[in-house]
């Protein structure tokens, strides 16, 4: 039997010495603390807060419930067994019985003064001494499997104790506290499994699985977290993705140079019609890394300058902050001005260009932080988009909206393709059905699209067409939206944040 959650990891090297020391079992009087495993007095009882967190504690004991001493297993790392505690919790694979065993103290090694040990294993005692008196003063709760006890596992009794473990046939089990209905466990490399919880315990028995857990989450009677006692943490698999994203990114930076650039000549061959096909084309480019303000916000304040809206600004669209696309956008749609345009696209130009010499590592990093930002983009994109683009809040004439609602789903299923090796073991038909509503989102964008091609705004689309883009944009959103919570990682990480 395994616990996920953290051990005392000197317990084997204190167990491996304590066998070179008969004078320590030979002395009499060497210490009055009681041994790892020894029972408690007859009349003792469980405490009184241990009994009103675990409901299970609160039933009379029967005699299904009884183990001896023998059967618990000298490897106990608690004292002072209550045997009038024990109660048994269910049953793992291959018919194994798991108890729930009580003690009156969490106390791994014995206690003894320096007179009673060998000199090597003194210096070992004075570094563990304040940790096992610490120890001492807490009741433990002990799971032991029967009948195959070589392992027990031992808690703080009014902690998390042993709320996660794992055994061969039985990838999740663990004892949980009054008020959880039921418990999600997380696997790196499997679909989470969701399972009632029943008194105060519950098992996962697959005798197939071979993926151990990593995560736990209790639930409350409607389903709602109570609490995320541990996480797996996915950022191992999602380093490589991020790389590739990075890559990505680049690539769709050095064409908007060059796009921004026919831009410009557009404008300055006094084309009205050229610079706006060239003003799309170099949006469009740009919304497929990731979204309107740079990969939503990842490029922070110059991001907006490149393509954020004059929302928030005190003049509006007089305000000398608002530029980028839909300041071109306006100049070339609204305001039939060139000569605006091209000093606006100048400052684009040299906007992408202080852009593209920031280190992408320093704007995408793949930190714990970076990359749980990161996995948020295939649901944020199209939820921007929705917010923003759908609503006519981003538009400055062009009328191209639904134009940039199909780069923004190009840049998910860029997303989807990314990260599709880290979110199908997990979620195995999420992928492909992401895949297949975003497919039906674009098939109803291009039936809006002219005889000759060209982009309908989205304030003049027939009201049939306009609820079905929705209706088809909600439901991707919300099959979108389960893939943070999938694969972010809520445990402890070994990269830095």
């Amino acid at each position: 039997m395994r616990a996920v959650a953290p051990a005392v990891m000197v317990a084997v090297v204190w167990l491996a010495l304590a066998g070179s020391a008969p004078a320590y079992e030979g002395q009499r009087h060497c210490s009055s603390y009681p041994t790892p495993g020894s029972l408690a007095p007859a009349n003792a009882t469980v405490p009184a807060g241990v009994i009103a967190r675990y409901a299970i504690l609160r039933r009379p004991q029967r005699v299904a419930d009884r183990l001896t001493l023998d059967q618990i297993s000298g490897s106990l790392t608690a004292s002072g067994v209550i045997t009038s505690g024990i109660r048994l919790l269910g049953r793992a694979a291959s018919g194994a019985r798991i108890y729930l065993v009580p003690a009156q103290h969490l106390l791994a090694f014995r206690i003894a003064p320096m007179r009673c040990l060998p000199p090597d294993q003194r210096p070992l005692e004075r570094e563990l001494l304040p940790q096992l008196h610490s120890e001492y003063r807490q009741p433990a709760l002990c799971l032991v499997i029967i009948p195959n006890p070589d392992n027990p596992t031992c808690g703080r009794a009014l902690g998390n104790s042993e709320a996660l473990l794992y055994t061969g046939g039985t990838p999740g089990f663990g004892l949980v506290p009054n008020g959880a209905s039921a418990v999600t466990v997380s696997y790196e490399l499997a679909p989470p499994r969701t399972v009632a919880v029943h008194h105060n315990f519950f098992a996962i028995v697959d005798r197939g699985q071979q993926d151990p857990p990593c995560g736990l989450q209790w639930l409350d009677p409607t389903g709602n977290v109570i609490k995320t006692v541990t996480g797996c943490s996915y950022l191992s698999l999602e380093v490589p993705p991020m790389n590739e994203y990075r890559q990505y990114v680049a690539g769709e930076l050095t064409t908007l140079q060059s796009q921004v650039t026919e831009l410009i000549a557009a404008i300055d061959a006094g084309s009205i019609v050229q610079a706006q096909a060239a003003w799309l084309t170099a949006h469009l480019t740009w919304l497929d890394i990731g979204q309107d303000d740079g990969a939503y916000g990842c490029f922070g304040e110059l991001g907006r300058e490149i393509d954020g809206t004059a929302a928030g600004l005190a003049t509006g669209t007089a305000s000398p902050d608002f530029t980028g696309f839909h300041k071109i956008e306006l100049d070339l749609w609204t305001n039939d001005n060139l000569i605006a345009a091209a000093t606006d696209a100048d400052k684009l130009q040299s906007l992408v260009a202080a852009l593209v010499k920031i280190p992408l590592a320093r704007e995408l990093p793949d930190t714990k932080t970076g990359i749980g930002n990161w996995v948020l983009r295939p649901h944020e994109i199209l939820e921007d988009a929705n917010r923003d683009t759908l609503t006519g809040e981003d538009d400055y004439g062009s009328g191209t909206g639904l134009a940039s609602v199909t780069a923004d789903i190009a840049a998910t299923r860029e997303l989807l393709n990314l990260l599709a090796p880290v979110i199908n073991p997990l979620a195995p038909h999420l992928v492909h059905r992401a895949r297949g509503e975003l497919n039906i989102l674009s098939a109803a964008i291009q039936a809006t699209r002219s005889a000759g091609g060209g982009w309908v705004a989205i304030q003049n689309l027939p009201a049939n067409q306009r609820e079905q883009i929705d209706a088809d944009t909600g439901a991707a959103l919300e099959t979108l939206a389960r893939i943070p919570d999938l694969i972010t990682s809520t445990g402890k990480n070994a990269l830095p944040t």
